[in-house]
Formats: C-alpha cells, sequence, structure tokens
C-alpha cells in the first residue's frame, strides 16, 4: 500500500474550471497524467506564523517524521497564502524531460596517521565527559614517538615564517631535511547536501482562440510570480496603515499613493505536483515548495517567425503560431533520508 507523503497533503484541491489555466485545452480528455501548478505568496520561514504540515508519513511502515523535522518543515505548509487571481493553478500536459537527483558533498580529508591513531583512541570516550575525552586524546599524542620528528619539524616551519614572513609547511622541512612528507592518511568525510533544482521545458502551438489566449496568460503568470514587488509594505509594524498614511500628509503626496519604497517583496513561490488523475503521481518525483528560478520564452521555437490571425477576434492577431516555456525552479526546503518513502508517492 502506497504511504502519504508528509506536506504534500496540504496542497490546494484542483479549482473550477473559471478558475484555471490549462493547455492543451483538452488536457484532461486526452491525459492522465499532467503537471500542477500552484502559486503562494511568500511567507518567511521565521516570521512565527507557525503552520505546516500535520501529517506524518510512515518510514517503511514503522516509524513517522521526528518533531524537529516538521518544525524545519513549518514554513512549507499549510500557512501559504494562494498568490491571488491573477495566478491561478495552471495545468500542463506532461514534459519531455522529467528527472529527479540528489546531490551530497563528500570530501577527503587528511588525519596523518598521528591524528588518525589519537582520534581513535578519543573516539572511544566521546560519550564519556568531556575532561575524559581530552585526558585519552593528549595521551594518544604523547605515546606516539614516532610523532617526534612531525613536531620538531613543525616548530622549525613556524620559527622560519616568524622571522622570515614566509609560508613554509611542516612537509616542506621534513622533505627538505629527511626526504619524507606525512602520511595522508586520507578518509571520505561527508560535508554536507544541497537543495534540489530543476527545469521543465513546454511548448505550445495554439489551435484555437481559447489556447492562444491560455498560452499568453500561462507565461505572464509565471513572469508575474518569479519578479518582486515594488514598495512592499513591510509587515509586523504596527499601525503601518495609518504610519503611512501619516508619512505621505507629510510628504505632500496624495491619499493612498504608496510611498514605503524602502523595500520591495519577496517573489511568490510555487507548488509542482505530477498527477496522475486526481492523485499524486507514484511513479514520479515530487518536491516541496519552490522558488521560480528562471523563465525563459521563446516566441519562435522552430527557427523562424510566424503568427497567427482571427477575423472573429482580431485582439489575437499577431499572436505567435508556437511559444516554448523554460522553467527553472529549486526548492525551499532541504530533503531528508526520514522523509524518503521507499514503496508510493515520494520525493
Amino acid at each position: 500500500m502506497a504511504e502519504t507523503l508528509n506536506l504534500l497533503t496540504t496542497r490546494r484541491a484542483s479549482p473550477s474550471v473559471d478558475k484555471r489555466l490549462q493547455y492543451p485545452e483538452n488536457i484532461f480528455s486526452d491525459y492522465t497524467d499532467y503537471v500542477k501548478f500552484d502559486f503562494y505568496k511568500y511567507q518567511g520561514p521565521f516570521s512565527g506564523d507557525g503552520g505546516g504540515g500535520t501529517n506524518s508519513p510512515k518510514i517503511d511502515g514503522k516509524t513517522g517524521l521526528s518533531t524537529d523535522i516538521k518544525q524545519y518543515n513549518q514554513s512549507i505548509g499549510q500557512q501559504y497564502k494562494p498568490y491571488g487571481d491573477v495566478a491561478p493553478t495552471i495545468f500542463m500536459y506532461m514534459p519531455e524531460d522529467i528527472s529527479n537527483g540528489f546531490q551530497t558533498d563528500w570530501t577527503g580529508k587528511g588525519f596523518t596517521n598521528v591524528g588518525a591513531n589519537a582520534l581513535r583512541v578519543a573516539g572511544g570516550a566521546l560519550s564519556a565527559d568531556g575532561g575524559r575525552t581530552l585526558t585519552a586524546f593528549m595521551d594518544s599524542i604523547k605515546d606516539a614517538g614516532g610523532a617526534v620528528p612531525t613536531a620538531v619539524a613543525q616548530g622549525v616551519a613556524t620559527a622560519i615564517n616568524a622571522v622570515a614572513g614566509g609560508q613554509i609547511e611542516t612537509n616542506d622541512v621534513l622533505q627538505g631535511s629527511l626526504g619524507v612528507v606525512l602520511n595522508p592518511n586520507t578518509e571520505l568525510m561527508f560535508q554536507g547536501f544541497s537543495l534540489r533544482s530543476f527545469g521543465l521545458k513546454f511548448k505550445m502551438s495554439a489551435r484555437n482562440e481559447k489556447e492562444t489566449k491560455a498560452i499568453r496568460q500561462i507565461a505572464g503568470v509565471f513572469k508575474k510570480v518569479s519578479l518582486p514587488t515594488y514598495g512592499q509594505e513591510a509587515g509586523g509594524i504596527a499601525d503601518i496603515s495609518k504610519g503611512l498614511k501619516n508619512l505621505a500628509s507629510f510628504a505632500g503626496l496624495p491619499e493612498g499613493e504608496r510611498t514605503n519604497n524602502n523595500y520591495i517583496g519577496v517573489p511568490g513561490l510555487v507548488q509542482v505536483s505530477f498527477m496522475r488523475g486526481n492523485e499524486l503521481h507514484p511513479f514520479l518525483p515530487q518536491y516541496k515548495t519552490c522558488a521560480i528560478s528562471s523563465v525563459e520564452i521563446n516566441y519562435t521555437p522552430d527557427g523562424t517567425y510566424s503568427s497567427l490571425s482571427y477575423d472573429q477576434d482580431p485582439s489575437l492577431n499577431g499572436a505567435p503560431v508556437a511559444v516554448e516555456l523554460s522553467l527553472g525552479f529549486s526548492e525551499t526546503k532541504l530533503i531528508y533520508s526520514d522523509e524518503i518513502v521507499t514503496d508510493g508517492v515520494s520525493y
């Protein structure tokens, strides 16, 4: 049985036909798999509004997400407000290139034999008090008889650099005087992991007036949501409206004119959902709320300029025959192993 996925259950239900955009026009009669885009206003992750997903999935049928992970994810859940009527939900056909990837950073680090032995001894005492750990660490270094040349070489390098202002290292002294260098004793160490980024590309060719309007509106919505707003009022300030009104009066500006041009509003966010019917697609990747990192519109994707002409609606004359929409997305939260479901809908 497919498991439920944390945070994805908070996604909005599909809006009525008159409050959504879609391409192609007959997407739900000819397609069962499609992509849904829900747009939201940005909510600062440390705004203190709480919220977030409340459902914890079972990982391999055993335990749910820890409270700490839900706290980390709290800014991508229910408190996000819809962007508004200017950015209705968009339904699109499945693009040709759908991929998913995770990137972790592993780096080799050299400890030298002396350092490795000291850490190995001290590691057994890490669960004890700090004094015991430090004592074990220092004893292991004292017992490393072979480390005497290293200590001397380090002292020589330090002295040379202090007097001559050079950049001599311990290995330089060992190699120049004894013909040896420190054994790096390299180990692969985990350094961190990255937010996911991905792109989707859609080529749209209008077959009638309705699709011509939809293509223009779809491109406009992605442009609008991806850009910041000018003169955004900073929230969280008491009586901000009254204060701005007084400021406008003091500056001699007409009442109601926006004067808070010290700030710009952060662009909106989007929830990208790969769907199968009315449910999340169980075999394609799902994403947490994303920022729109790039919007590219090619009005001549076939290499030549060609436009449409409509006798019944002259206002649509000049619309490109085809438009290619390339979108880039960056996920706003990291994905942890605890959130991956091995059988069913998953990130």
